[in-house]
């Protein structure tokens, strides 16, 4: 008795790869996630160490104001006549003026300094997540 032999259904390929993760590869997301971490923590490290040294900054500055203000007062307790006490009191108002204006001055240069510097890691990686997206671009470019 013959065998009847069944055709083989020939193979037919896919139209196209189908794939969970059709935008992006799930290793490249992890990578990329890690990536802005460490960014990141350059950025909060650079914005924590701005802000202690605008603090140190600060506080130095309140120890100095404080001894002139103490130096103002015996100014005054030593003073023999009111002409006496009227300069030191001038003095004192004409060198707080300077000094605040002087000092906020130098704080905003510090602020500037830390803003650039907590931002010049994120500048960095958004220059190369656009390098990579126009990598991704052309090679899509080129498969199309």
């Amino acid at each position: 008795m013959a065998k009847s032999v069944k055709p083989k259904a020939a193979k037919t390929k896919p139209l196209h790869h189908t794939t969970p993760f059709p935008l992006f590869d799930p290793g490249d997301f992890a990578e990329t996630g890690a990536r802005n971490v460490e960014f990141a923590s350059r950025a909060a490290s650079a914005c924590l160490s701005g802000a202690a040294q605008l603090n140190w900054e600060m506080m130095n500055f309140m120890g100095r104001r404080w001894l002139k203000d103490i130096a103002c007062a015996q100014g005054f307790m030593t003073a023999k006549t009111s002409r006496s006490a009227f300069h030191s009191q001038a003095e004192f108002v004409e060198d707080a003026l300077r000094d605040y204006a002087d000092e906020a001055s130098k704080l905003l240069h510090m602020a500037a300094d830390i803003a650039n510097s907590t931002l010049e890691p994120v500048g960095k990686r958004a220059e190369e997540m656009l390098n990579e997206l126009d990598e991704h671009a052309a090679e899509a470019g080129e498969a199309a």
